[in-house]
C-alpha cells in the first residue's frame, strides 16, 4: 500500500505548480464581473490564443548599409565630393545628415542640388531632406520630414516630394506619372544621369497655410514624347509630370502648420521597410543659399550608415501578442500588442469570450499607443469570429470593434468598424486621429437598442467620440463573436506598432 503524501507537501506542489503555469483557466472565470466585463493587466501572460501572430521569416537577409561621404563626382561637381553610396530600405533607420538648427513650418526653408543614380533593385526607396533624427523605424517614410521620396523597379526610378508632418500627416505631389494601379512609368534613369532640382517651403504660401515649390531639370535625361496610343488619363499624367512638367507647388493642408513638426537634419535616409538597394549620390548641394561642403566631416553625422546585420522584421512578419516587459501603453510592465503586417497570412491574439451576438451590450475600454503607424497600414482589435482562420473577418465576416489605419494624408484613424455575419461593412468617414507615441484612455460601447433600435456603436479616443448607426440589413444578417483581441488586415501594404493595455471587455460567462 502506497505511503500517504504529507498534507505540507500537496501544498507545497501547488504552489509551485501555480508559480510555474499560472492558475488553472476556471480561476480566471473570476476576472468576470457581475457587469459580464473581463479585466485584463497583462502582469502575467494571459494565455490567450495565437494565430500566426508570430511569423519567422523563411529566409533572413543581411542588410549592408555604405554610404556617406564619397570622393566622386557622379553628381558633375567641379571638384571630387559628394554624399551616397549603397542605401538599403529596411525597418532600421539609418541616414548620413547635417545637423541644423531646429526649424519649423513656420521657417522659410531652401535647398538645391544634383542626384544621380547608378544602379538600384525593384523595391529600394531612398530620401533627401530635412528630417527629424527621432525615429521609430517601421514607419516607410521618415515622420517629421520634407524632401525628395525615390522609389525603384528595374526599369527606372519614380519620384514624389511629400511633407509628413509630426503627427505622420502627409501631403505632396509625385514629380513622375502616377496613376494608382493604372499607371506607373519609372522614367528616372540609371548610369549617373545627373538631375538638378530645388527645393523651396514658404510658410506664408497658400493664404498662410504654407506650401513647397520643388523644381526638377536634366541635360541628360533622354527626350520624351507622350505616346498618343496611351488612354488620355494617361497621357494627361504624362504631360502633368517631369519631364513634360518640371515645376510643382503643393499647398499645405490648413492645420499642418501647427502640429509641432520639428527638422534637426537636412541630408540622406533609407525608406524604412524591407526591400531593395540603391547606389545613387547627392552633390553640389545648397542650403538656405550656402554651399553645404560634403566633405566638411565635421558637419556630417552618420547613423547606422555603415552597418551589416540580419533583418528579421520583413514584410508579412507579424510580430505581435503577450509583451511581458514592455510599458509602452502606458501602464505597468506587461501589455499586448506588436508589429502589425498589411501583407502576408491572416492572424490574431485573443481570448475566448463567446458566443456573443449583435443582440448583446458590448463594452470595452483601456490604454492605446501607436508606437509606428506607416502608410498605407492598419490592424483591427475588437470582437470577431474565429471560424475562418485563413482570412480575416473584416472580409469574410464577424467583426465589431475598431479599425486602426487611414490615408496618408490624415494618419492614422481611430473609428468604430463593423462586418456582419455575411460580410456586409459598415464604416465611418472620419474618427479620432492616434498621434504616434502618445498614450490615450479609449472605450467602445455597443447598444442594441441605440440607432433607431437597429445598433449604435460609440468609441472614445481621449477626449473625442465618433458614432456608427447600424443599418437594418446589418441586424438582418447578423453576427456571431468567440474571440477579443487583435488581428491584421490582408490588403497589401506597411506596418503598423500598436500597443494596449488595462482592458475590460464584455466576455460571455465560461460553462
Amino acid at each position: 500500500m502506497p505511503r500517504p503524501v504529507p498534507c505540507s507537501r500537496l501544498l507545497l506542489f501547488a504552489a509551485l505548480w501555480a508559480t510555474t503555469f499560472g492558475p488553472p483557466d476556471s480561476s480566471r472565470a473570476a476576472e468576470t464581473n457581475a457587469q459580464g466585463l473581463r479585466s485584463e493587466s497583462f502582469d502575467r501572460d494571459p494565455q490567450w490564443e495565437g494565430h500566426s501572430n508570430h511569423v519567422v521569416p523563411e529566409k533572413i537577409p543581411t542588410v549592408t548599409q555604405n554610404f556617406g561621404y564619397s570622393a566622386t563626382l557622379h553628381t558633375g561637381g567641379r571638384t571630387p565630393g559628394e554624399i551616397g553610396g549603397r542605401i538599403t530600405r529596411t525597418t532600421r533607420c539609418a541616414y548620413y545628415a547635417a545637423p541644423i538648427e531646429p526649424k519649423t513650418l513656420d521657417d522659410k526653408l531652401s535647398a538645391s542640388g544634383s542626384f544621380a543614380i547608378n544602379t538600384a533593385q525593384p523595391g529600394a526607396g531612398v530620401f533627401f531632406g530635412w528630417f527629424n533624427a527621432n525615429q521609430p523605424g517601421g514607419s516607410g517614410r521618415p515622420i517629421g520630414s520634407l524632401g525628395l521620396h525615390f522609389d525603384f523597379e528595374h526599369s527606372g526610378g519614380r519620384l514624389a516630394v511629400r511633407l509628413l508632418t509630426g503627427t505622420n500627416q502627409g501631403c505632396g505631389t509625385f514629380i513622375t506619372p502616377y496613376l494608382p494601379g493604372k499607371y506607373r512609368t519609372t522614367p528616372l534613369r540609371f548610369n549617373a544621369v545627373r538631375y538638378d532640382w530645388t527645393l523651396d517651403y514658404d510658410p506664408a504660401g497658400a493664404d498662410g497655410n504654407g506650401s513647397f515649390t520643388f523644381t526638377l531639370s536634366s541635360n541628360d535625361h533622354p527626350k520624351i514624347t507622350v505616346d498618343p496610343s496611351l488612354p488620355a488619363a494617361s497621357q494627361e499624367e504624362e504631360r502633368a509630370r517631369f519631364p513634360t512638367t518640371t515645376r510643382f507647388t503643393v499647398p499645405l493642408t490648413p492645420g499642418f502648420k501647427q502640429q509641432g513638426t520639428k527638422f534637426d537634419r537636412f541630408g540622406l535616409m533609407n525608406m524604412m521597410k524591407s526591400g531593395g538597394t540603391a547606389t545613387m549620390y547627392f552633390g553640389n548641394l545648397k542650403l538656405d543659399g550656402q554651399a553645404l561642403d560634403a566633405g566638411d566631416a565635421k558637419r556630417w553625422i552618420g547613423s547606422g550608415n555603415s552597418d551589416t546585420y540580419e533583418d528579421r522584421e520583413l514584410v508579412g512578419a507579424h510580430n505581435f501578442g503577450f509583451s511581458a516587459d514592455s510599458a509602452r501603453a502606458g501602464g505597468t510592465k506587461g501589455e499586448i500588442g506588436g508589429d502589425f503586417w498589411r501583407s502576408g497570412n491572416y492572424g490574431y491574439y485573443a481570448d475566448r469570450v463567446g458566443p456573443l451576438t449583435l443582440d448583446d451590450k458590448l463594452e470595452a475600454r483601456g490604454r492605446v499607443t501607436m508606437v509606428v503607424g506607416g502608410p498605407d497600414a492598419d490592424m483591427m482589435f475588437g470582437w470577431f469570429s474565429s471560424a475562418k482562420k485563413d482570412a480575416s473577418p473584416i472580409e469574410t465576416g464577424g467583426f465589431l470593434g475598431i479599425a486602426v489605419g487611414g490615408p496618408t494624408r490624415v494618419g492614422h484613424y481611430f473609428a468604430p468598424s463593423l462586418t456582419a455575419g455575411r460580410g456586409l461593412r459598415g464604416k465611418v468617414d472620419s474618427a479620432p486621429i492616434l498621434v504616434p507615441g502618445k498614450s490615450y484612455e479609449w472605450s467602445l460601447a455597443y447598444d442594441p437598442a441605440g440607432g433607431d433600435g437597429h445598433g449604435l456603436l460609440r468609441v472614445t479616443l481621449g477626449d473625442e467620440s465618433v458614432e456608427l448607426k447600424l443599418k437594418p440589413e446589418h441586424r438582418k444578417e447578423g453576427a456571431v463573436f468567440d474571440r477579443f483581441g487583435m488581428f491584421t488586415s490582408q490588403a497589401g501594404g506597411q506596418m503598423v506598432r500598436i500597443y494596449l493595455d488595462d482592458l475590460q471587455y464584455t466576455a460571455a460567462a465560461r460553462k
